[in-house]
């Protein structure tokens, strides 16, 4: 392990950070707040860290995967941290703990919160608060990738934080094409909300909200998220948007050149039925029994906009889903499980991986019925190998066994099942919002700090799927087996 070079590769990282922590900075002055030092301080730390990488010698010739996979979990650990000292300083959030896991929520995109009244922070932090989504959704590492010749061409760097799937490997024949392809389209459909809400919300909340939107955050700057608009435009743009960031950048990537995939895609497809079909029964279900009276488009209307947002693990809300009839409550929390797809800024296991592991089971029973055939499991016209199969199932089967170990942690310090294992599934899969006490209208504060570190375990877990993670607590990975 060549530490000199993992600190070189950060110190470019942290440089990024501290550009883009001058935005929020301006702002102070902008909305005449009263202390700018809350981002000085962590702009100076993170430039002289970055002034590291601009007077060393280091030449990075070849990255190894442990040394590629150290870096990305430093990075999103060490991003969150400086990120954390804004809260801290502008004392909008009073513990490490708590700062941490609402920065650490933001560049992971799942939009837990420990907030309880949004509305009162200062709009300096709100923006950082929203632009840590808009960074982490693409991803930090892939942007310093795109920005910096010394770590192009590292496809173990960029495969460990943005995993491009497989049936797509040989798409890009340098990574950093991926890397620099994903950030423009990525701009460009943060550029195009924006200016879609700005005539209804005012360009700060249009801002703010487009950042989350489209990395998949869900952090807003009302305490009832989009319902405080009370819009159906504003809504539709939003849920728009929000299965633009779920779908895979690869299609947009052909879209923008004229090749429209979308519905030759198995995965889009499969995505978009199952949207679709949970809209229908969960507007059918709370419009049947629901004690209000609301009409049946209303109740669409409703159920629409909640299931786009945690399938595509968004977690915005326009109402209270928790108190929904228990049949739409879990269909929200199974939703919870699938995300979008790969290659988009979607949390969860992705329908892709759901794709293989029911396409692989009837093969099995096919095998069961006809010995002799041979049978084969296809995605978009390519056969998909066994290691790959082998690869989705070990990793649905570790993220249950996380899930469920998780949530007994949970219960174990007294909190209710629904509370525990829907924060959990929210936490893990990037989603943001559970039921039971940390509701869509609720907030993460009232766990206890071992509670949050967990969760924010979970965070970190989910959005960099889980090995790259659970690797460094190998001890052959440190060269110690």
């Amino acid at each position: 392990m060549r530490y000199r070079i993992v600190f070189y590769s950060l110190s470019r990282i942290f440089g990024v950070l501290a550009i883009a922590m001058v935005l929020p900075y301006l702002l102070t002055f902008v909305y005449h707040e009263p202390q700018t030092y809350h981002f000085i301080i962590p702009i100076i730390l993170l430039m002289g860290m970055g002034l590291y990488s601009l007077i060393s010698r280091e030449s990075i010739k070849e990255l190894s995967l442990k040394e590629s996979m150290l870096i990305v979990a430093a990075a999103w650990l060490g991003v969150s941290f400086f990120g954390s000292l804004p809260y801290l300083l502008d004392h909008v959030l009073g513990s490490f703990t708590d700062a941490y896991f609402e920065t650490l929520s933001g560049f992971t995109a799942t939009g837990s919160t420990v907030i309880p009244d949004i509305e009162s922070v200062p709009k300096s932090v709100l923006f950082w608060r929203s632009e840590t989504h808009w960074l982490g959704g693409m991803g930090i590492v892939v942007l310093a990738i795109a920005i910096f010749p010394a770590l192009q061409g590292k496809r173990a760097l960029f495969s460990s934080e943005a995993p491009v799937p497989f049936t797509e490997e040989d798409l890009f024949p340098r990574i950093a094409d991926v890397a620099k392809s994903y950030w423009k389209i990525y701009v460009l459909f943060t550029v195009a909300e924006i200016l879609l809400l700005m005539p209804v919300m005012g360009w700060f909340d249009a801002v703010t909200h487009s950042f989350a939107t489209i990395a998949g955050g869900g952090f807003s700057t009302k305490n009832a998220s989009i319902g405080a608009f009370n819009s159906a435009y504003v809504e539709i743009v939003v849920m728009v948007f929000m299965i633009v960031g779920a779908t895979s950048f690869i299609l947009h990537y052909n879209a923008l050149r004229g090749k429209f995939y979308y519905w030759k895609n198995t995965a889009f497809k499969t995505f978009m039925g199952i949207l679709l079909s949970a809209s229908v029964l969960i507007a059918l279900n709370i419009y049947i029994l629901n004690q209000q009276d609301i009409s049946l488009i209303t109740a669409f209307r409703k159920a629409s906009f909640q299931v786009v947002s945690i399938i595509t693990t968004t977690g915005f809300a326009t109402t209270d889903f928790k108190y929904w009839p228990s049949y739409s409550v879990f269909v929200l929390l199974l939703l919870m499980f699938i995300g979008g797809m790969s290659a988009s800024t979607s949390g969860s296991i992705k329908v892709s991986r759901f794709e293989i592991i029911f396409k692989d089971i009837r093969r099995m029973l096919h095998q069961t019925l006809h010995p002799r055939a041979v049978a084969k499991v296809w995605s978009n016209r390519k056969t998909i190998r066994q290691n790959v199969i082998l690869k989705v199932q070990v990793y649905a089967i570790t993220y249950v066994l996380v899930f469920i170990i998780s949530g007994a942690l949970l219960v174990a310090q007294g909190y209710r099942w629904s509370t525990s294992f829907s924060a959990v599934a929210a936490t893990l899969g990037n989603v943001g919002p559970g039921i039971g006490a940390v509701g869509p209208f609720d907030n993460f504060a009232l766990l206890s700090s071992s509670a949050k570190w967990i969760l924010m375990f979970d965070m970190l877990l989910g959005r960099l799927e889980i090995w790259t993670v659970l690797s460094l607590f190998i001890p052959e990975f440190w060269g110690l087996g």
